[in-house]
């Protein structure tokens, strides 16, 4: 072999993800809103009754008289302005999936630690048996 050929391992060809796994990521892709809002539903009214919520959050969203005037803006502004608790909702449902996201993600990586591929590879070198002293001067 000459000093410049191109020397090529041969590697097996990698398995692919099981598409299970594809599936069940986006049925979460889908379903942790859809739960998310649900909840956010359910917890909304809860919440405003302890009375514990601040005041900013409560009611409806009072724009500035400019968003008024301009035709577009006017239209978007008299729907987002007619929601109730507009505030509360967004802070409940993106609090609700976060949590749900990091429900889902541990309770996935611990399936995928139980029934996906071994650590190590035939190519991994064995873990070390050698203790390292401590260093002493």
């Amino acid at each position: 072999m000459s000093k410049y050929a191109k020397y090529r391992v041969r590697q097996d060809p990698k398995q692919g993800m099981n598409p299970v796994w594809r599936g069940i990521g986006c049925i979460l892709l889908v379903v942790v809103p859809l739960l998310a809002f649900g909840l956010m539903e359910l917890l909304v009214p809860v919440l405003i009754k302890t009375g514990k919520v601040p005041y900013q959050l409560v009611g409806y969203v009072h724009f500035p008289d400019w968003a008024y005037k301009v035709m577009i803006i006017s239209s978007i502004a008299r729907f987002i302005g007619s929601l109730n608790n507009l505030w509360l909702n967004i802070i409940t449902f993106f609090v609700i999936v976060l949590l749900l996201t990091t429900i889902a993600s541990l309770l996935y990586t611990w399936i995928y630690s139980l029934v996906g591929p071994a650590q190590y590879t035939k190519l991994d070198a064995p873990p070390s048996k050698h203790k390292a002293k401590a260093y002493k001067r």
